[in-house]
């Protein structure tokens, strides 16, 4: 279907959460979808995720809490 999500399993903001499987997004399911999305165009997804990851440091941060060490690992380092 035309503008569908390319996964259910979506981030919940500003936790960054999945909302189906409420690990760190993107969990596990989320990444595999994401690549089988992105298969013909992986800087897409590089560029997708980083922008992303732009969106979770300014949700994680707004009430003045240290960025998450882990954010690179969590949504770039998967990405190739």
């Amino acid at each position: 279907m035309p503008g569908s999500p390319p996964t259910e399993h979506l981030p919940g903001r500003p936790s960054w959460d999945c909302l189906v499987c409420d690990r760190p997004w993107p969990c596990a399911t989320a990444k595999a979808d994401l690549a089988a999305q992105y298969d013909h165009f992986p800087a897409g997804l590089a560029i997708y995720m980083a922008s992303v990851m732009y969106d979770a440091v300014a949700d994680l941060t707004a009430r003045g809490e240290p960025t998450p060490a882990d954010l690179y690992d969590r949504f770039l380092s998967w990405v190739s």
